[in-house]
């Protein structure tokens, strides 16, 4: 369960590190039985994500000013080690990763003066650097999820692919073409039978319905090769793929979104009536 920072986790923090028995003691026995009064078990996670210098010095800060600059530190910290889930959201722009957010966090938030206006003195451009560097970290975190959840889909299929074809007794082997070449417009070369060959576009999806997405590229390649084309479409956990033709695909089971916009990068492909 992640570890919620708000302002009782944090005077807990506090507390336990202006205690000069904490570091005596390897267990919270103590200091739950002197300190009935705060979340002393929260507290101690705190520390242990954050660390006792952060925290030490916040609580030493007797200048307003420099407590604010250090708790902007220790949210910054606590946001890229937990990583919480809404921390996806906060590339959509201040006003809208708020909707995601308890009022507690966002109290802290607030006495970091992190939600103040933004202006064109030094303080806001301090107060944007901030926004923007989690924002970079969270676009970058979110592209290596994405790159190994790819990943993954794709092994699964070589693994797939292997065996399917030493079921049916074709002496052929898959290749992962996408390893070499990611502009191919698909991911894995197989063989229908013998003499046929197929190309597989690999997704991965994290949406229990199967929502995935083809870039402009694979869409093109698709038309280019029609029946040869096939998506593996791994769901979270299951243990085979979800494998749709070019015709299924192009059929009234799947909602192909954006596709009359010239200016399309990627589509939206939602499955309508398939189980």
């Amino acid at each position: 369960m992640a570890i919620s920072l708000n302002k009782s986790s944090l005077l807990a923090a506090e507390e336990i590190i202006n205690d000069p028995n904490f570091l005596k003691f390897k267990n919270l026995n103590y200091l739950e039985s002197y300190k009935t009064t705060l979340d002393i078990k929260t507290g101690k996670s705190v520390i242990d994500i954050l660390g006792v210098t952060l925290i030490t010095n916040f609580s030493n800060s007797k200048d307003s000013y420099h407590r604010k600059y250090i708790l902007r530190d220790i949210l910054s910290t606590y946001l890229k080690k937990v990583k919480p889930g809404y921390i996806f959201r906060i590339t959509g722009g201040r006003s809208y990763f708020l909707k995601f957010i308890t009022e507690n966090f966002e109290q802290l938030l607030r006495e970091a003066g992190l939600l103040d206006k933004i202006g064109f003195d030094k303080e806001s451009e301090n107060i944007q650097n901030w926004w923007d560097d989690i924002s970079e970290f969270v676009r970058k975190l979110d592209k290596s999820i994405k790159l190994e959840l790819g990943r993954s889909g794709e092994k699964k299929t070589m693994i797939f692919e292997k065996k399917r074809l030493k079921n049916l007794r074709i002496n052929r082997r898959p290749s992962w073409d996408s390893f070499e070449n990611n502009l191919l417009g698909y991911d894995v070369q197989s063989w229908k039978n013998k003499t046929k060959k197929i190309f597989i576009e690999v997704k991965a999806s994290s949406y229990s319905n199967g929502i995935f997405f083809l870039s402009r590229n694979e869409w093109n390649f698709s038309q280019s090769v029609k029946d040869d084309f096939l998506i593996h479409l791994w769901i979270k956990d299951k243990r085979k793929p979800r494998i749709i033709s070019f015709e299924e695909l192009n059929s009234k089971n799947y909602k192909i979104e954006d596709k009359p916009n010239a200016e399309w990068q990627d589509i939206k492909i939602t499955p309508v009536s398939v189980n």
